[in-house]
Parts: C-alpha cells; structure tokens; sequence
C-alpha cells in the first residue's frame, strides 16, 4: 500500500451550511463540550494532515479565529461566487476541490466532532490500493444497518470536472455524485465516530 505523504492531502472542513436543522444557527460554532463543535473537527484533521482549510459562508471572522488556533497559515474560503446559493454541501467540496494545492481533498463536516485518528490514512491507503477516485468512510450497526458517511470522504481533485458537471445538471446530493465516480467504501468499526449532531436537541443531549 502506498504510504500517505504530508503533502499528499489537504484537509477541507465544510462549515457552509444553512443550520436548517438547528433553527438557522451556525452550526460550527456551537458549543459542544466546552468547545465549538468545528474545533473538534480541525484538531481531528490537524493531528493527521499538514495543511488544513474551512469553507464557510458567513461569520468568517470567527472562523478565521478559530483556525489559527490549529492551523496558522490556514484560510478560510466561502463558496465560490459562481455556485454561491443554496446549492449544499457539493458546493462547498467543489469550492475545496478548486482551491487544494494537493493531489486529494479529505472533506469532513463540521458537526462530526470524533472522527478517527486514522481516518484519512485509511481511506488514503483503500483509493491508491484500489485506484479509486474517492473513498467513503462505511460503517454498520449493531443491528446490521449499514452507513455511508458521504459528507466525509477522500475526494481527488481530477474529479472537479465532474462535481462541475453535476452541479450544472441539477444534483444536488453528495451521495448520488460519489457514486457516479470510482469510488470505494472502506470499513470502521465504531458507528459512533461518525455520529452527526446536526440538531439542537442532539447537541444539547451530549454536551
């Protein structure tokens, strides 16, 4: 298996979202355990990538803020102009996709505040070990369900022009534009470093 290089990957923490489920609030910047829930994410990331962006559409100051304390060189990037709107997360991993001065984009959400550590090497290692464009972080519960996580996913960035495409046609779910690339899932073990707190109700319940 190919061995992940610093500057193999940039990290792309997608903090763009309207907060629908959240009554509007930014969700990034909630408090989750003493701690905005992005932070969480950044340091994650930080611990296993050199370099590491944010794409958010408003309050750039604060996240401006909140980046240097990981990341110092680090920006902050709003969806490009030309797919501003209300367009979802494929918005903000484009805008990644444009802007990464690497060969892969790993793209995380803000509101999954207990990724793995080894994460992003193991979906490096199953995309180059199966020539695979983006590999999906999968996981099953104890129940037999199995999950895709497609808003954390190791994205290389020759699939632009085809986020591009997408984008144009009208597609607005991450989901259905990964599986129309090479893509591969990769097994975790533990269904709960992947849980999303994308409402109030979920954040109040584990702060």
């Amino acid at each position: 298996m190919a061995d992940l290089r610093n500057d193999d990957v940039t990290g792309w923490v997608l903090c763009g979202g309207e907060g629908r489920r959240m009554g509007g609030v930014d969700k990034g910047l909630q408090p989750y355990q003493g701690r905005p829930l992005a932070d969480w994410v950044l340091d994650a990331l930080s611990k296993q990538l050199c370099a590491v962006n944010l794409n958010a559409n408003r309050h750039l100051p604060q996240y401006a803020d909140l980046l240097r304390g990981v990341q110092p060189m680090a920006e902050v990037w709003p969806d490009d102009p030309d797919i501003a709107g209300s367009l979802g997360p494929l918005a903000g991993i484009l805008t990644g996709l444009r802007r990464s001065r690497t060969p892969w984009l790993m793209v995380a959400s803000c509101d999954a505040p207990h990724i793995p550590k080894d994460l992003v090497e193991r979906l490096h290692q199953s995309a180059v070990a199966q020539g695979a464009d983006i590999a999906v972080p999968v996981t099953t519960t104890p129940q037999g369900d199995t999950h895709h996580h497609w808003v954390c996913a190791l994205i290389h960035t020759r699939c632009k022009p085809s986020l591009e495409a997408a984008l144009s046609s009208g597609e607005r779910r991450v989901g259905r534009w990964i599986q129309s690339c090479a893509w591969v899932g990769v097994s975790f073990a533990a269904p709960a470093d992947f849980t999303n707190i994308n409402t109030l109700e979920a954040l109040h319940e584990q702060a």
